[in-house]
């Protein structure tokens, strides 16, 4: 009498999914992540040229040759003085936080009184050695000098009862605070900035 029990194939072996696939074939997660690697490295080498590109059309194209000065012992000292400066308006208010218009303009003229003295103290330090960073120094601390005075006319105006958006003067297409202040960033002399105070 035949045996008509079915016979059952063997089942084939389990595989780990972590195991090799053969000879010469990576896993498919390697594979994935080295081709995820290669795209981030693409995207951030596009967005460091492009970065690169607009700090050299906006940055440096408002800076003249000389901005950059070699005389690391004058920035130094620089931004030593203007650092005692902070200190002191940092206890100052912002005047943009007061709705007086007299307090603000008090307020406005006693951080341009420190201001003044700040550059005062800038003007006599000994000027770099290179006629051209002298120069730029000095071209440098004009600019301050006039932002100064736009600022004592912005605290005028509020005393007579104005209130004005503050204007400040243009330097060759720029406003001449964002020269005074690309000349403190460049040589890293950030205390020498101009303050945020007036909003």
């Amino acid at each position: 009498m035949s045996d008509h029990r079915g016979v059952t194939a063997p089942e084939p072996p389990e595989t780990d999914d972590h195991s090799v696939a053969g000879p010469g074939h990576s896993p498919p997660a390697r594979r994935r992540s080295i081709r995820r690697v290669g795209v981030l490295l693409v995207v951030a080498s596009f967005v460091g040229v492009w970065g690169y590109v607009m700090y050299l059309s906006i940055f440096e194209g408002r800076a003249e040759p000389r901005d950059r000065l070699d005389d690391t012992q004058w920035v130094a000292a620089a931004e030593e003085t203007c650092a005692e400066s902070l200190v002191v308006l940092d206890d100052m208010p912002y005047a943009s936080e007061i709705d007086s218009p007299a307090e603000r303009a008090m307020v406005l003229d006693a951080v341009t009184d420190e201001l003044e003295v700040m550059v005062t103290r800038v003007r006599g330090l000994v000027p770099p050695a290179d006629a051209d960073e002298a120069r730029a120094v000095r071209r440098w601390l004009d600019d301050w000098d006039e932002f100064n005075r736009n600022r004592r006319a912005y605290a005028d105006r509020f005393r007579a009862g104005l209130d004005e958006p503050f204007r400040v003067t243009d330097r060759a297409g720029y406003q001449i605070d964002v020269l005074i202040r690309d000349f403190a960033v460049i040589n890293i002399m950030e205390s020498c900035a101009p303050p945020g105070d007036v909003g």
